[in-house]
């Protein structure tokens, strides 16, 4: 029995210090291994891309496409319809109006004129009738009833008769302005109301003087809504290039016809990338250049290890980088995700989300 317990008591003392031994071996092992990171690629490729100018602007009427509501007679304001901003189809009442006093008495004027006419006209028929008026007479009575009765109705036409006169709108548009009051006198002529037509809006993208020569009529524009980020962009060309600066601003005005299929709203920002010109050469996506002291660096990744190359930065647009290096190659795996982790050489392992476009070298290196 005791020597039992004495076997059992060296066998002890032996596992205790096998244990006490190997200990620091796995912590030396566990201190050599090194960090794996774990990246996203993304395949460098060769493809054209735009040198663009960025502008930005506001929607609003184009020439051609804003009507001004007036009236042919001077009238006063009896109540308003619509507010500034308010969608409107065509014929859809703005406000009313009635006729000032001076306009009303105008038209009495004119009634009086065209019967006292008419009846002037009846009794010189009657006297040519007797011999007792000549030809140029009945002509004279003739005109003159003619001329008062042209009046009359011009007057009626315009709506100078009719007391709460409904006044419309003459397209389907946006009212754009509307600065009147409830009893404003309103002189004739004087507009009442402007409609910005859906089919007639622009974009006013202001650039720099100094851009005017890079600028040119017919240049692609993609035009996004600065305010609604899930609009789609839309794909307009140059109208016109200002040739006077804004005394305001200090900028030229760049005019862009809205595609009319597209929904956009009078009045809301814009910006517009004007492209200048393209070039092909090797792209990337903005991700993967990072800053590195007074240099602009990029990761491709090399038989499961991260090689580090120094880039000249090109063409930028959007979300895209044209970059070149002597040691690039179309098809490299190009880190966009995970980047900041590394350094040249480190181990790397792809996540699964990325696209895994291995380099050929790397294909051969697996036996």
């Amino acid at each position: 029995m005791k020597k039992t317990l004495i076997v059992i008591g060296l066998l002890a003392v032996a596992a205790v210090g096998i244990w006490w031994w190997r200990r620091p071996g796995e912590a030396a092992d566990a201190g050599d291994a090194k960090p794996v990171a774990t990246v996203q690629v993304a395949p460098l490729v060769r493809e054209p891309i735009a040198r663009t100018l960025t502008a930005y602007g506001t929607v609003e009427s184009s020439p051609g496409g804003a009507a001004a509501v007036t009236l042919a007679y001077d009238c006063v304001v009896r109540e308003i319809r619509t507010t500034v901003g308010a969608r409107v189809a065509a014929g859809d009442g703005l406000l009313q109006v009635d006729p000032t006093p001076d306009a009303a008495l105008q038209l009495d004027s004119a009634r009086g004129v065209a019967g006292l006419a008419d009846r002037a006209l009846a009794s010189t028929r009657q006297r040519y009738d007797l011999k007792l008026a000549t030809d140029d007479d009945l002509r004279a009575a003739e005109q003159a009833a003619q001329d008062a009765g042209l009046k009359l109705r011009s007057l009626e036409g315009r709506g100078l008769g009719r007391a709460a006169n409904p006044v419309t709108a003459p397209v389907a548009g946006v009212v754009a302005k509307l600065d009147l009051q409830p009893g404003a006198i309103i002189p004739a002529g004087t507009p009442l109301a402007l409609i910005a037509g859906f089919n007639g809006l622009q974009a006013r993208l202001g650039i720099e003087p100094s851009d005017e020569a890079v600028v040119k009529d017919g240049q692609k524009v993609t035009l996004t809504a600065v305010s609604r980020p899930g609009q789609a962009p839309a794909e307009a060309r140059v109208a016109s290039v200002g040739a006077m600066a804004d005394a305001a601003t200090g900028s030229l005005d760049v005019r862009v016809p809205l595609p009319a299929a597209d929904a956009w709203f009078p009045g809301e920002r814009v910006q517009g990338d004007i492209e200048l010109g393209s070039e092909t050469g090797l792209v990337v996506p903005r991700s993967a250049v990072l800053p590195d002291d007074d240099q602009q660096v990029l990761y491709t990744i090399k038989a499961g290890k991260a090689k580090k190359h120094v880039v000249q930065i090109g063409i930028a647009a959007g979300e895209k980088l044209e970059v070149t290096a002597p040691d690039l190659s179309v098809g490299d795996s190009v880190v966009v995700q995970g980047n900041y982790e590394l350094s040249d050489g480190m181990d790397v392992q792809v996540g699964d989300a990325a696209a895994k476009a291995e380099p050929a070298d790397a294909a051969e290196a697996k036996p």
